[in-house]
């Protein structure tokens, strides 16, 4: 059976022969792996679709399956670039930030789930990500709140302030620093971003050392209550 996909590629791996393997979040599906014969080093449109971060509509030849336990197998065997976000590759940071959204919606999301509103939620933070000029973390930040929205676990004051201090016991240890304090300008930050929309941050800023803390005390709720753990790209971030 012939289907068409949309998705935004997560990553890219070779798997034998000319065979790679490619596992993109789809509007259609939700996180999905695909194999296909598309070569990367390709000059056609196609080697550039199935590249992570871009956005992409896939061909796909769909074989086996048909039952409640069993996927079938997924080829891609035609595939379109939508916007391939080249911006990303332009900036660092830029680079940083997309690389550890892309592996935190990853690890938070079930496969084979649809979640169309994240999916929308993923392509907006990287458009807007692309045309940012400064303080990306923002947008980082303001895309975790909407994930967590949308998974109906956004924290109230009393798990924030237990994840801030968790947080704190931990790089007290290490860094000798002093615990997050979780004043009333923190929680009025986090509120607000639950409230805006993810259009609505624009060209908004943090105090770096807010920013800071409310990223920090994010991460660590998502490690206790997703069992998310720490994420590889976090080593490319500041």
């Amino acid at each position: 059976m012939i289907a068409e996909y949309t998705g935004i590629v997560i990553r890219q791996i070779k798997a034998t022969g000319s065979l790679r393997m490619v596992h993109i979040f789809t509007r259609e599906a939700g996180l999905t792996d695909f194999g296909t014969r598309i070569s990367e080093r390709g000059k056609g449109g196609g080697a550039l679709a199935i590249r992570p971060f871009v956005y992409g509509r896939y061909t796909v030849n769909e074989r086996g399956g048909g039952t409640a336990d069993t996927e079938p197998f997924r080829t891609i065997t035609g595939a379109e670039t939508i916007d391939a976000h080249f911006a990303l590759g332009e900036d660092e940071q830029r680079f940083a930030e997309a690389s550890f959204i892309l592996e935190f919606t990853n690890k938070v999301l079930p496969p084979g789930v649809r979640a169309k509103t994240i999916f929308d939620l993923l392509r907006e933070y990287l458009a807007m990500l692309c045309r940012r000029r400064t303080d990306f973390r923002l947008l980082t930040i303001a895309y975790m709140i909407k994930v967590l929205q949308e998974l109906g676990i956004f924290p109230d004051r009393d798990m924030l302030e237990s994840s801030a201090l968790s947080a704190a016991n931990r790089d007290l240890l290490r860094d000798s620093e002093l615990p997050i304090s979780m004043n009333d300008d923190i929680l009025q930050v986090v509120a607000f971003i639950g409230e805006s929309s993810l259009e609505g941050m624009g060209n908004l800023t943090l105090k770096p050392g807010t920013e800071r803390a409310v990223f920090r005390m994010l991460k660590e709720f998502a490690r206790e209550h997703l069992d998310l753990g720490v994420l590889k790209s976090e080593r490319l971030l500041d």
